[in-house]
């Protein structure tokens, strides 16, 4: 990351305890080119530079923390990932330093994300801190939103205090009147369920340095 994303301190939390139900297997230890997402997604989080990076694990914790044991990255274990992603949400706000300006919050497999697409966010985020910043997309007709999303400092109490069983839209919903949303075409692409991993092999394979 160049001087000019060092003005304000953003710190990250990457989700990685869910069990994957609908995919049938862990997201998080899919492998693209040998290299499993959170380990991909972690070390593009480093390439930026960020100031914080807190990786949340749970189901397969062993398997996923052994991925990331030689990054330099935070990790904090969420013994309560069955009961939801708002829990991960929780733990990983509540191992934020004091100080940040904001909280970036990922997902894992969202495996077309790359440098250009989270740059884009931070200078949108950059323009007014004081604000959400959520990614969107098309699809068909359909106008998306979702993750990435950049939260301002003002509303980590609100993460820290998140309701287990519900992810970070509820915080989305309550504050529309500070929401700003960033076109990010590439945040359509996660791994849900069986036929995305056929659309991931496709793609990869079409693109080997993808």
């Amino acid at each position: 990351m160049t001087d000019e994303y060092r003005k304000v301190i953003l710190g990250s939390v990457l989700l990685a305890a869910g069990p994957s139900t609908r995919l049938g297997q862990s997201k998080q230890l899919v492998r693209i080119d040998g290299e499993a997402l959170v380990r991909r997604v972690a070390r593009l989080l480093l390439d930026l530079d960020l100031d914080y990076i807190t990786v949340v694990t749970g189901c397969n914790a062993d398997l996923v923390e052994a991925e990331l044991e030689d990054l330099q990255v935070g990790i904090v274990y969420n013994g309560d990932w069955e009961q939801g992603m708002g829990g991960s949400i929780n733990c990983g706000a509540r191992n934020m330093p004091p100080g940040v300006d904001g909280v970036l919050v990922m997902v894992c497999d969202q495996w077309r994300l790359g440098e250009a697409d989270l740059c884009r966010l931070f200078n949108a985020w950059k323009a007014d801190i004081s604000r959400i910043y959520v990614a969107c997309w098309d699809e068909r007709e359909a106008f998306i939103s979702g993750p990435p999303v950049i939260f301002p400092r003002k509303l980590i109490p609100e993460l820290k205090g998140i309701q287990p069983g519900r992810g970070a839209r509820q915080l989305i919903d309550r504050h529309m009147d500070i929401v700003e949303f960033v076109q990010m075409e590439n945040a359509a692409f996660d791994l849900d369920r069986p036929e995305d991993l056929d659309r991931l092999s496709d793609d990869t394979r079409r693109s080997p340095s993808n």
